[in-house]
Formats: structure tokens, sequence, C-alpha cells
């Protein structure tokens, strides 16, 4: 097995829109398995939304082993596109998917001028080294003074991994993910004060 500590942390850059889109669907893929049973046809619907330059990747041997995002609350990091979620799924599935899929990439709750960062890891690679570099090297960068990051209840490992990193649990609030499945988030905040 390769040294996870020789990774290289980089922008996302257009030739990986793929392997970056197929990475966001598999961090969700646990609450849309239900509604979108080939994890190809979520990344294929979401691929052309993602706004590339919102993107770092930690690369290890030529490989994505990692990807995390920061946006702002007003922008986003994602624009879902309903015909491209309407190709993969048909007219009367499209609706469905693409609610669960704003309810799980859409930012909400976040405050104004602060950062929202987001990490899926690839599936061959859960290492915590990864997502831990990915995360130092975003709130290096101090582009805002506060960060925030949703974790759901059953992400414990996440959850410690940002106590660790000095992110606080701040409010705590249910959405509904797929067809009837609520899920409970943790709203974690990172102050540079």
């Amino acid at each position: 097995m390769s040294d996870m500590t020789k990774f290289d942390i980089m922008p996302l850059t257009e030739s990986d829109r793929g392997v970056a889109s197929y990475l966001m669907i598999y961090s969700a893929y646990e609450y849309l398995n239900k509604l979108i049973p080939k994890i190809e046809l979520g990344g294929l619907a979401i691929k052309n939304s993602l706004i590339i330059r919102k993107f770092y990747k930690a690369v290890l041997d030529g490989k994505i082993v990692g990807l995390i995002y920061l946006s702002d609350c007003r922008s986003g990091y994602i624009e879902l596109d309903y015909s491209d979620i309407r190709k993969q799924f048909g007219i009367i599935k499209a609706k469905k998917v693409y609610k669960a899929l704003e309810s799980i990439f859409s930012i909400k709750n976040i405050p104004k001028e602060c950062g929202y960062i987001g990490y899926p890891i690839s599936a061959e690679c859960m290492d915590t080294s990864v997502a831990e570099a990915l995360l130092k090297y975003i709130l290096s960068q101090r582009k805002y003074s506060k960060y925030y990051m949703k974790v759901s209840n059953n992400e414990s490992t996440k959850r410690e991994l940002l106590e660790k990193l000095g992110f606080k649990a701040v409010k705590e609030y249910e959405i509904e993910e797929s067809l009837n499945q609520k899920i409970t988030y943790l709203l974690m905040e990172y102050s540079d004060n």
C-alpha cells in the first residue's frame, strides 16, 4: 500500500469532472441508494453541475483519493440542472431525484459571508489522514473568518475529526434526504477568532 502522507493537494481541473461527480454521489449514496439504483447514473446527473473552481483534490500516484469543496452561501458549489437529471432518470422519477439531490447538495442554514466546506472521500481510500489534510489546507487559506460543515448523526468519525480541528456543534436540524427518510444533522462551526 502507498504511503498516504505523500499525496498532493491542488485545485480540481475540468478533466477531473467525471471522477468528482462520482465522488460527490458516492459520499451521499447511503441516502440515495433507494432512489438511485446505479451510482453511475447519479454521477452523470450532476457531472455538468459542479462548479469546478470551488473544489480541491488530494492526489496519490496520479489518482484522486479525496475531494473537498469550499463555497459561500450565495453561490454554492453545485448548480443542479433538471434537464441532466431528467436525461438520466426519465420524466416521472426526475422530480424525486432532483428534490433529494437538492436537499443533500444545497447550502442551507449558513450565515452570510461565511464558508461552507464538504469533503467526499473516494471509496478506495477512506483514510482520515486525507480528510484531515484537505480540511487543514482549506482552513489555512483563511478566506473566511467562520467555516461550517454539516455532519449526520451516524458520521461519528467525521464529527470527531472536526472537533479535533476546532469545529463545534452549533445547531441540530432534520431534512428529508430521499423517499420517507429523515436525517438529523449537526451544523459544525469553525471560527478563526
